[in-house]
C-alpha cells in the first residue's frame, strides 16, 4: 500500500496504461535513434505516447482525446509493420523475426484494450 500511495496510483488499470504509453513512447525513441531520425511517423506515435503517458498518469480529461488518435495513428503503424514482420517471417524464418512478429501482435492488442478500457472510464479523467 506505501508504494501506491508514494506513487499517486488512484486506479490500477490507468497505472498499467500509463506504463505502456510510457514504454511505448520510450521505443519508438529508441527506433528512431537506432534507425533514422527522419522517420516522422515514428516521432509522432513517440511524443503522443509519452503525452499520452503523461496525462494518464495526472488523470486529465484532454488525455482521452490523445488516446483515440492515438488509437488510429498507432493502429496504422502497427498494422503495417506487422504487415512487414509477417512477409518478412514468411521468407526468413529466424527466431528475432518472430519474436518482433509477436512483440507487435502484442503492442496492437494492448493498444485496442487500452481504448476500450478508457474510454469505458473516462469519468475518472478530471
Amino acid at each position: 500500500m506505501e508504494l501506491r500511495s508514494g506513487l499517486g496510483i488512484e486506479h490500477r488499470g490507468f497505472f498499467f496504461f500509463t506504463l505502456f504509453y510510457a514504454t511505448t513512447g520510450i521505443a519508438n525513441l529508441v527506433i528512431l535513434g537506432i534507425h533514422s531520425l527522419g522517420l516522422f511517423h515514428v516521432t509522432i506515435v513517440a511524443v503522443l505516447s509519452l503525452i499520452a503517458a503523461f496525462g494518464l498518469y495526472r488523470l486529465q480529461s484532454w488525455t482521452l482525446w490523445f488516446i483515440i488518435g492515438l488509437f488510429f495513428i498507432g493502429t496504422t503503424y502497427i498494422a503495417i509493420m506487422l504487415n512487414i514482420s509477417i512477409a518478412s517471417y514468411a521468407t526468413n524464418s529466424d527466431i528475432t523475426t518472430l519474436f518482433t512478429t509477436i512483440a507487435w501482435t502484442i503492442y496492437l492488442i494492448l493498444t485496442w484494450i487500452s481504448v476500450g478500457y478508457i474510454t469505458a472510464k473516462r469519468k475518472i479523467l478530471r
